[in-house]
């Protein structure tokens, strides 16, 4: 709380977007020109940069990244902070999301993918194939442990094509024939059944659902915006948020 009100009165301008969550920090520039994005960016980094100094915030430039959200190709234009360049990437991580400059979440479902099997491969002792652990305490481990890895953030990243969404279903799928020890011939779905779990996109679903509701019955009146969908644009037969909730 202290930390939010010495940093309340952050340099701001009406045509960039600052989302703050403790001392992560986002700046977001949005124009059809990306000559004019670039220039009210950099133009809002100065004015942080001097306040930063004026209060004895310390910016860690190097930890910065600078991503072009875009579907057209463009000319690289670099934003500086303090005299230095902010290193230029294809993605950004943000409060546990890497949001890719097509915001296809194909960065984010990977790196999930790999989390879990590192995870996995640690606790295969107690839910492998030759686990003495019956089958309710190994879904018990799999539901509490590895299941949180990718459900978190579901209600944005569940948006992504069901090619991408497909790769967290085959890595659910084959922890599972791992946890009851399935034969090559028993199908994917049956298994499903037989342990009550659902699939990813069901998962997805309810995830969006309860996302939904808890903006219907937020005290932040603001919060019910975050539904309109009246302006919304679609380019590229993209899936919006609201769209899984069908």
């Amino acid at each position: 709380m202290l930390y939010l009100l010495f940093t309340a009165d952050i340099p701001r301008r009406n045509s960039v977007t600052i989302a703050t969550f403790a001392d992560d920090t986002a700046i977001l520039s949005a124009n059809n020109c990306l000559a004019k994005a670039t220039e009210n960016l950099q133009s809002t980094l100065d004015d942080i940069s001097e306040w930063t100094k004026r209060w004895k915030i310390k910016i860690n430039e190097l930890k910065s990244v600078h991503v072009i959200y875009t579907l057209k190709k463009t000319q690289y234009q670099p934003v500086v902070i303090n005299q230095r360049v902010v290193p230029r990437n294809n993605s950004a991580r943000y409060l546990g999301m890497i949001l890719d400059a097509r915001l296809t979440w194909k960065d984010h479902i990977r790196i999930k993918c790999t989390e879990i099997k590192l995870k996995q491969r640690k606790m295969y002792w107690l839910i492998g194939r030759n686990s003495q652990l019956a089958i309710d305490n190994k879904l018990l481990l799999y539901n509490q442990i590895l299941k949180p890895i990718w459900t978190y953030g579901a209600a944005l990243w569940g948006c992504a094509s069901q090619t991408n969404r497909k790769k967290i279903q085959t890595t659910q799928n084959q922890i599972l024939r791992i946890i009851v020890d399935a034969p090559w011939y028993v199908r994917n779905d049956i298994i499903h059944a037989d342990l009550g779990v659902p699939t990813v996109n069901k998962v997805i679903q309810e995830i969006a659902r309860k996302h939904e509701n808890r903006l219907h019955n937020h005290p932040n009146e603001e919060a019910i915006q975050l539904l309109d969908n009246s302006e919304a644009l679609r380019r590229l037969k993209r899936v919006k948020p609201y769209d899984l909730l069908i």
